[in-house]
């Protein structure tokens, strides 16, 4: 699905330096491939803007925390199995396996995700239990059409349901939300636990710069 994004929409957004992320920028429509949107859309663009054009969640409860119960509650934060086995699927039709370059399971798409999400600014913006709550959203209505939740539905079911989940608005920036970290995991550094051994930046033929972050100079030990 996202190989089918609207590079234009998403490039524009991202050149204005936008406050906020954009919204689903029609991922499940026809289109380009996903390695023509990623490279026209400039791969260092991407990575240099990605936290300026976060979509942004509805206010959650940590929102209104502390900073210390917001960085407690961003530790401890984790999938259960079945959350795991439903966004590892949900992952796989944005990103899948079809030939044009890695899926979302190559990237280590899934382990990234619950690996940012234990950022405080993440957690403080309520990613985390935004995305958890748009599980409940999915399931609900593939229990409602087609009678089982959505890891039980076969693959076409499975994405007939998530177009009908973006024709909302807020399926559409639960979607966008995950489509943002699938690509952080695709196009970060793979210190922070996606893009597996640089297939990202293989793919996208992108060079990346030095020097490359390690223990001491990654991101979080410099906040």
């Amino acid at each position: 699905m996202l190989k089918a994004a609207a590079k234009n929409n998403l490039r524009t957004k991202l050149d204005k330096n936008a406050s906020s992320k954009p919204a689903f920028v029609g991922a499940l429509a026809s289109g380009l491939n996903r390695r023509a949107f990623l490279q026209q859309s400039s791969i260092a663009l991407l990575a240099g803007n990605l936290f300026a054009c976060k979509p942004t969640s509805p206010t959650s409860e940590s929102a209104s925390n502390s900073p210390q119960k917001i960085a407690s509650h961003a530790q401890h934060f984790s999938f259960n199995k079945q959350q795991k086995l439903t966004l590892d699927q949900v992952q796989m039709q944005l990103f899948p396996a079809d030939g044009d370059g890695p899926s979302a399971q190559d990237i280590n798409a899934l382990d990234y995700l619950q690996w940012a999400l234990t950022d405080r600014d993440n957690a403080a913006d309520g990613d985390d239990e935004y995305i958890v709550k748009g599980i409940g959203w999915l399931d609900g209505l593939s229990e409602q059409t087609q009678g089982a939740v959505f890891i039980k539905l076969e693959q076409q079911k499975q994405h007939q349901i998530l177009e009908r989940i973006s024709q909302s608005s807020a399926g559409e920036n639960w979607l966008s939300l995950l489509i943002y970290y699938l690509i952080e995991a695709l196009v970060f550094d793979p210190f922070y636990g996606g893009n597996t051994n640089q297939i990202g930046w293989q793919w996208l033929q992108h060079q990346p710069g030095f020097p490359r972050p390690d223990v001491r100079t990654h991101y979080r030990h410099l906040t």
